[in-house]
């Protein structure tokens, strides 16, 4: 049985498919159960490249917000989301992206440093607006994001000569989906880090913003180490654990993004067409992959969580009564739009709607959603008194796939 029957049997009566829909009561159970399982002296930050229609909503419930980009920002002032609780971050700082940003948070919040260009840029805009900004020095895991021991420690030094800046503390990432043993493993290397700088440049209180990338299960087909490594409350004692053997800093913050949206979110789609072609069942959706986007998905290989809404006369009525395997294909013109690969299922009929689970987190802006010039679907809020509200109505693509000023 889907999550809150009702709901759903409610929404396809009176809205179109395809469309996302995101529910803040699932929200707030995660986020408690978070808050629940971890130190109340962790803050958490909502990174929210992961869904940044939920931006406002978590503004309530998280200490902290990770922007990656000017747009991200942008969508910030709209919210209307306090500077101080913004850390800005991101690989491409520019002289002219700071200079907006300053404009609105006038030095207020968080700033990563991921390079010595990245130093000189913020310094500059302190400098234009005499403010005395935050920063955290991003450390590489190895990538092209931060900078290595030798360059972090350069500016460093820099930094702490700097009146313009205030040290916050370090800042890490290496990836999402990861198990217990890396986690580990990283935060003991970063502790012996932190104790380091502390030692060598005479620093007496030091942050760390952490992304521990804990796993989340997308399939109901995944492997039982998979399963098992994706439980909830386990990951999160597993992380508390390690996180008070971290003396080396004065105060932490957890940086999470599809741990804490992916189970909010839902992605509903109508069956157009169901045939049987060379002893393979089909059905046609309204969707496709360029809407949904599950991570680790391998060409429809896996199963998600799925629940089949049936119709009759227009009313909807859960099912879970499977009867058959089915390959669940998209509207677009392509052989690789193939959602799912036998899926057991009831048996579809045209009108039916398929529910997706767990696509809280980046379903919504990492598809190919231009491809084809197929619309943008709606996106649906369900409030905790479970009104609904319409974060963006359907929107056509086909003007920006083409020329856009007139002959």
């Amino acid at each position: 049985m889907c999550y809150n029957q009702q709901l759903f049997e409610k929404i396809a009566s009176n809205y179109e498919t395809p469309s996302y829909v995101f529910d803040e009561s699932i929200i707030k159970e995660r986020i408690q159960l978070i808050r629940d399982k971890l130190s109340k002296d962790t803050a958490l930050c909502f990174a929210m490249k992961a869904n940044p229609f939920l931006t406002g909503i978590f503004a309530k419930y998280v200490d902290r917000l990770e922007v990656c980009s000017p747009g991200e920002y942008e969508i910030c002032i709209r919210e209307q989301i306090n500077p101080e609780m913004i850390v800005v971050s991101g690989v491409s700082k520019t002289s002219e992206s700071m200079e907006r940003i300053f404009s609105y948070s006038h030095g207020a919040g968080i700033y990563t440093i991921e390079s010595p260009q990245h130093y000189h840029i913020l310094k500059q805009c302190a400098a234009k607006y005499k403010v005395r900004i935050k920063v955290l020095l991003r450390l590489s895991s190895g990538n092209q994001f931060g900078m290595d021991e030798s360059s972090l420690e350069h500016v460093l030094s820099m930094v702490l000569s700097d009146d313009s800046m205030e040290l916050s503390g370090i800042h890490y990432y290496a990836g999402t989906q990861k198990n217990a043993k890396k986690i580990k493993n990283e935060l003991e290397m970063l502790n012996e880090y932190g104790k380091k700088l502390q030692q060598s440049f005479g620093i007496e209180t030091l942050e760390l913003e952490y992304g521990p990338g804990l796993m989340v299960s997308y399939f109901e087909n995944a492997g039982a180490a998979e399963q098992e490594a994706s439980d909830a409350p386990k990951q999160l004692e597993m992380l508390n654990g390690l996180l008070s053997d971290m003396h080396a800093y004065n105060h932490i913050s957890i940086e999470l993004g599809r741990f804490l949206a992916s189970t909010c979110g839902y992605y509903m789609t109508r069956v157009m067409d169901s045939k049987h072609t060379n002893g393979t069942n089909f059905v046609i959706v309204d969707g496709g992959i360029h809407q949904i986007n599950y991570y680790g998905q391998m060409m429809g290989m896996k199963q998600p969580y799925i629940h089949l809404l049936k119709n009759s006369d227009g009313k909807y009525q859960c099912t879970s009564e499977a009867d058959a395997k089915w390959t669940i294909c998209g509207s677009l013109c392509t052989v690789n739009d193939v959602l799912v690969r036998q899926a057991t299922l009831p048996t579809p009929d045209i009108g039916d709607v398929l529910i997706f689970e767990r696509c809280g987190a980046y379903s919504v802006t990492e598809g190919m959603a231009m491809f084809l010039s197929r619309e943008l679907p709606p996106v649906l809020w369900v409030n905790l008194d479970g009104s609904i509200d319409i974060l963006r109505k359907k929107t056509e693509t086909n003007t920006l796939n083409g020329r856009m000023e007139e002959k």
